[in-house]
């Protein structure tokens, strides 16, 4: 088996949903914005934006209003598994890094890869993560125009995934792995 620290972070790395509430220093949200803006994107287009959130009070706002618009939609069963997982849609993260794109076919993709290049990023800083899709309903909320302008999205962006960041206070299991959904079309080795 090939080993080396990327294989080895893409390994060991696990959903976080329990952080130090220590902040994190000045060259560890450095490295991450490093991380994040190396991230490849569709035709080299470049048209994510990332708000790196470090307020308590921002990202407390961003969860209270996620889970008002679950409560309002009436999806007890969302609600149940945070409140299962401590209550709040960020697991008390000292950083929120928020990933918005303007209306467009690759939106999805590109924060993607950007989302898995600040999770491994982190991970090999010894940091933990969590990639948070829920939070989008703080942004389709009656408050996500007042929510975007907070967490500085650029005007034309929306959000699109955030990743919660920090020393984690908790770990987990891997996964189960799936080989059996691998499929080989050619030689192989």
């Amino acid at each position: 088996m090939i080993d080396n620290a990327v294989l080895q972070a893409i390994r060991d790395r696990r959903s976080i949903r329990k952080y130090d509430p220590a902040p994190l220093s000045a060259e560890q949200l450095d490295a991450l914005v490093e991380a994040a803006l190396a991230a490849p994107t569709a035709r080299d287009r470049q048209l994510w934006h990332f708000s790196f959130v470090t307020d308590p009070a921002v990202i407390a706002a961003v969860s209270d209003a996620g889970l008002e618009t679950l409560r309002k939609n009436g999806d007890q069963a969302s609600l149940d598994r945070l409140a299962q997982r401590g209550g709040g849609l960020f697991y008390e993260a000292p950083l929120v890094v928020f990933l918005s794109f303007p209306d467009d076919g690759y939106r999805g993709l590109d924060c993607g890869i950007a989302a898995e290049n600040l999770a491994l990023a982190a991970q090999s800083m010894g940091l933990g993560s969590c990639i948070i899709a829920m939070a989008r309903f703080a942004f389709d909320g009656d408050r996500g125009a007042e929510l975007s302008r907070l967490v500085g999205f650029p005007e034309g962006h929306s959000f699109v995934i955030a990743v919660a960041v920090g020393a984690p206070a908790t770990t987990k299991e891997a996964h189960p792995r799936h080989p059996e959904k691998v499929a080989f079309v050619g030689p192989r080795g």
